[in-house]
């Protein structure tokens, strides 16, 4: 798949993104910048969890799962958030006992730079490609990829700020604060992504009846085509759409399957938020 090759390409950036901050961070001893590299490594993570999540999720319903795989979604990011929960007491343990001394230099300042381009030509890639081929995939990778971009800006000003930490007072530590600040962010980011992806988990299946009347609409237009039953089913950020679809006991199994590519074209192409179409043909 296209969405799937993208996707490992900025993959390849996210690494060495991840790579350039730690090995930075522990060679300036920058504990900030040692923080935000565990963060890329974890959106580097979340990159792979996401391609086996979509591959897994895309399956057909079955007898076994008569509502598809889309629980897999919340499943991946349930483990993301979990993991950056783990991530934020490491930051936080780091704050209380790395006593590593960060002088600010030009070199860093550079090196922060080129971070920050990689960072935008993922963002650029993700964005476009996630547009143009309306991926939820690339869209979703596209927010997380902002969000550590966001942050290693703030780790660039906590730098230029060490530049002017002999005009602070000498207990406030430019370097600790940063550090404080990123766990603390973690921390928030991964019970919100806990909490949000449990919910849904355990949450009965939602209907969504703006999207059903829409559905409905666009069947109704589609000539020779009768539906007999529709379920909406919520699962993350996607909905899944299951239909029975009334067809002539003599109709031809190459006649059929164009009518549901034509079904799962319109129903997609209507709403990108639409992931998922089963279509079971049933006789009146």
């Amino acid at each position: 798949m296209k969405e799937n090759k993208i996707i490992i390409i900025t993959m390849i950036f996210n690494f060495i993104v991840a790579v350039l901050k730690l090995i930075s961070g522990l060679l300036f001893s920058f504990s900030t910048l040692i923080a935000d590299s565990i963060q890329s490594f974890i959106d580097f993570i979340t990159d792979i969890t996401s391609l086996i999540a979509n591959k897994i999720g895309k399956k057909r319903a079955n007898k076994n799962y008569p509502f598809g795989y889309g629980q897999v979604y919340y499943i991946a990011n349930l483990f993301t958030g979990f993991l950056l929960f783990l991530i934020g007491l490491f930051i936080l343990y780091q704050f209380f006992f790395f006593h590593g001394k960060f002088e600010p230099n030009y070199v860093l300042v550079l090196i922060l730079v080129v971070i920050l381009l990689l960072k935008l030509v993922v963002i650029s890639l993700l964005q476009y490609f996630g547009k143009k081929y309306k991926s939820e995939l690339m869209i979703e990778s596209f927010k997380e990829s902002k969000a550590d971009f966001i942050s290693t800006c703030v780790v660039f000003i906590v730098m230029v700020l060490t530049f002017f930490e002999e005009y602070l007072p000498s207990f406030i530590n430019v370097d600790k604060i940063g550090s404080l600040g990123m766990s603390i962010y973690v921390f928030a980011i991964s019970i919100k992504m806990m909490v949000s992806n449990i919910r849904g988990m355990i949450t009965h299946d939602e209907e969504n009846n703006e999207i059903r009347e829409s559905i409905m609409k666009t069947l109704e237009e589609m000539k020779g085509i009768k539906v007999k039953k529709l379920k909406i089913i919520k699962m993350a950020t996607y909905y899944s759409v299951f239909l029975q679809v009334i067809v002539d006991e003599k109709l031809t199994i190459k006649k059929y399957l164009t009518i549901e590519k034509k079904i799962k074209t319109r129903l997609k192409s209507m709403n990108t938020n639409i992931r998922f179409i089963d279509v079971e043909p049933v006789e009146d």
